[in-house]
């Protein structure tokens, strides 16, 4: 569940809560009211009720003079009178104001609460008939809580809504940068720390965009780091091998092969007339040579890295091309390099583009195709390698990318990476241009027009 919806549920339990309050608290007060109302108004008919029978011991017309009464009570909202007759039944009634829309049954059970009643008699010259019974009726008090309390909640249901609407809002607004920090993590998790994220919003989401700021700048300066030690100290590694290799075949390659030709001479010397067990020995010494000799040429082929330097640059190329298909069963890499490489200034360089893309293209997509070819015009030389993956995800540069641009600009050629025009993968190319053609005339071609 989303902070939003966290916010929005805790405020509709708090209305909830406060509706239950109210309700109970409209309750207690609406009944109260309704007790009080009806009570009031049974004194004062209770009062009228007596005043009128008093008169009706000097009127000319006394039977009329008590309709007359009973007209004085129609259309009043809570009291209702009757004439009662000798045999204690109602005989003329008065009419109470009927409302429009009625209280459902179940509220006004609720509410209506004990009735009150009185009975005042009547003179005995008024003959057929013994009093008038005075009686409270709740209803149309009940019906004006009712009224009250449905536009309570109308008002309560609109201020409600205007409330989580204005919450829904403020907190989606504020809480915006959570989400680009939520995307720029992503990134940060698929090493991508060059995202940087505007620091706006309240101050507490300005603190964390700060931070993230300064951690995503930190840990791109770290992965730079890193990257340069991994390069040096591969570097490192490849020197120190080579020289080993160079002390094993200079040094004890000579005198491997010295101390066999001294046996091989002994042996020799010796002839038929050497006692067996020394002509014995000294075979054993030359088997021993020639084995040490072989285990020397195989450290020797352990310790070459398979590098230009070594191979050149096609048996290099070469042998990458092994080394992936290898690995990638389904994956088809189809080269074409000039016999004898391009030079030593050069192989290197182009070697480790084509090494780099071929790296890229099977990390990082879906790729079954790979054509690199190195071409060699008038003009200079271009390195192009094309995939058929899914193409750059982003349009920031890795540090395989970086490494490749400046190995190119170190060199003062033109380095261009993009997807292709038909959107199935990514088209790699270098160009370098030879010393004596104009610097003009030596442009970057559109790394989308490439194609397998």
């Amino acid at each position: 569940m989303s902070l939003r919806q966290r916010l929005l549920l805790n405020v509709a339990l708090v209305l909830a809560l406060s509706l239950v309050v109210g309700a109970l608290t409209t309750y207690w007060r609406a009944a109260a009211k309704i007790q009080t109302e009806l009570h009031s108004a049974f004194v004062v008919g209770e009062q009228v009720l007596k005043d009128g029978v008093t008169a009706l011991d000097g009127s000319p017309n006394p039977y009329h003079s008590l309709i007359g009464i009973i007209e004085q009570f129609n259309g009043g909202r809570h009291l209702m009178v009757s004439i009662i007759d000798t045999s204690g039944d109602s005989v003329v009634q008065s009419h109470l104001e009927t409302p429009d829309d009625p209280a459902p049954d179940w509220f006004y059970n609720l509410l209506a609460g004990p009735t009150e009643s009185a009975r005042v008699p009547l003179p005995p010259s008024i003959r057929g008939y013994t009093g008038l019974l005075l009686e409270t009726d709740p209803r149309n008090e009940v019906q004006e809580v009712w009224e009250d309390l449905g536009n309570s909640l109308l008002l309560i249901g609109i201020l409600a809504s205007l409330v989580s609407a204005l919450i829904y809002w403020t907190v989606g607004r504020e809480l915006r940068p959570l989400e680009q920090l939520t995307r720029a993590l992503s990134l940060a998790a698929d090493r991508d720390f060059s995202t940087r994220l505007e620091e706006k919003g309240p101050r507490d989401i300005r603190a964390v965009t700060s931070v993230f700021n300064h951690m995503a700048a930190q840990l791109e300066k770290a992965e730079a780091s890193n990257t340069l030690l991994e390069e040096q100290l591969s570097s490192v590694q490849e020197e120190e091998r080579a020289e080993l290799a160079r002390d094993l075949h200079d040094e004890i390659g000579p005198l491997l092969f010295s101390v066999g030709l001294d046996a091989a001479a002994v042996q020799n010397a010796l002839g038929e007339e050497a006692r067996r067990d020394v002509a014995e020995r000294l075979e054993s010494i030359r088997e021993a040579i020639s084995l040490s000799q072989r285990r020397v040429l195989q450290i020797l082929g352990r310790l070459r890295t398979g590098t230009v330097e070594d191979l050149g640059l096609e048996a290099a190329v070469q042998r990458l091309v092994e080394f992936w298909t290898a690995r990638k069963p389904d994956l088809k890499i189809i080269t074409a390099i000039p016999e004898g490489g391009v030079g030593a200034d050069l192989d290197a360089v182009v070697y480790r583009i084509i090494q780099e893309s071929i790296s890229n293209a099977v990390r990082h997509g879906n790729t079954t195709l790979i054509e690199a070819s190195v071409i060699v015009d008038a003009v200079g030389l271009t390195v192009r390698v094309v995939d058929d993956g899914g193409g750059l995800k982003s349009n920031r540069a890795g540090h395989g990318l970086t490494g490749m641009r400046e190995r190119v600009t170190s060199k003062r050629g033109v380095f261009s990476v993009g997807n292709r025009t038909d959107g199935k993968g990514t088209a790699v190319e270098a160009r370098f241009r030879r010393p004596d053609v104009a610097h003009e005339l030596f442009e970057p071609s559109k790394a989308g027009t490439l194609a397998l």
